[in-house]
């Protein structure tokens, strides 16, 4: 045998040998003892941003009619907006919703065209809450024919979203440390952390309360929204 391929045969064997300990490291690391918890945090804030929505619809005998009626009430509702102090880039408005009506005339077994109904959407972003009231009041006397309750917010809520995250991933952990005692084990490193896609927007704490003060408006005490996040926790046994 050659000098080179003499030289070749430790190399060769420690890559052989190497070879054959990866698959058994592989499943050591895929057998890996641990324990799987979810975890929730949630913080309570006070809102400073309440966004509305008001909707102006019409019917008439023809879409112009209609469609004219509907556009003069969100014209006022942008100019009530305006002059409570929003934002132009605080008002947003829908295209317009346009569907025939019809009824059923049992007398004559014909179906009747009642008109079109045009519908538009307002929405404001509030950041004074101190109007809630009075806008709510002011918009419903200005051809308002829907408005769905105000959805309250907070403008640290990236801030606030990241609170609850952190006390999601403890709440984890805990949870996974109360299983590891009970099997008679040590809670190790974490594997893996997964967040828990968005439960959607704030939840009020209670009903939005509502009493009138002496000048006949509306005042609003919003109390508190509780912002939620949730994690899937793994973590790795440790033994004792």
């Amino acid at each position: 045998m050659s000098r080179p391929a003499r030289c070749l045969l430790p190399s060769l064997a420690l890559l052989l040998a190497a070879l054959a300990a990866a698959p058994a490291a592989a499943q050591e690391r895929t057998f890996t003892r641990s324990v799987t918890a979810e975890g929730t945090g949630r913080v309570e804030v006070v809102p400073d941003i309440a966004r509305l929505h008001f909707g102006v619809s019409a019917r008439r005998p023809t879409v112009a009619e209609a469609r004219d009626e509907v556009a003069a009430g969100v014209e006022k509702i942008i100019g009530l907006a305006r002059r409570m102090g929003i934002a132009d880039r605080n008002i947003a408005t829908a295209a317009a919703q346009v569907s025939p009506e019809y009824d059923w005339d049992p007398r004559t077994q014909e179906r009747r065209n009642l008109g079109y109904r045009v519908t538009r959407q307002v929405e404001l972003k509030l950041e004074d809450l101190a109007k809630l009231g009075e806008i709510t009041e002011q918009a419903l006397g200005l051809g308002v024919t829907d408005a769905s309750p105000a959805t309250l917010d907070t403008s640290r809520r990236k801030e606030v979203e990241a609170e609850a995250l952190a006390a999601a991933t403890r709440d984890a952990r805990e949870r996974a440390g109360v299983m590891a005692t009970a099997l008679g084990e040590t809670l190790g490193e974490a594997l893996r952390i997964t967040a828990v896609a968005d439960a959607g927007p704030p939840v009020p704490m209670a009903r939005m309360a509502m009493e009138a003060d002496s000048g006949g408006a509306q005042t609003y005490e919003t109390g508190l929204i509780v912002i939620t996040a949730a994690v899937t926790g793994k973590f790795a046994l440790a033994g004792q």
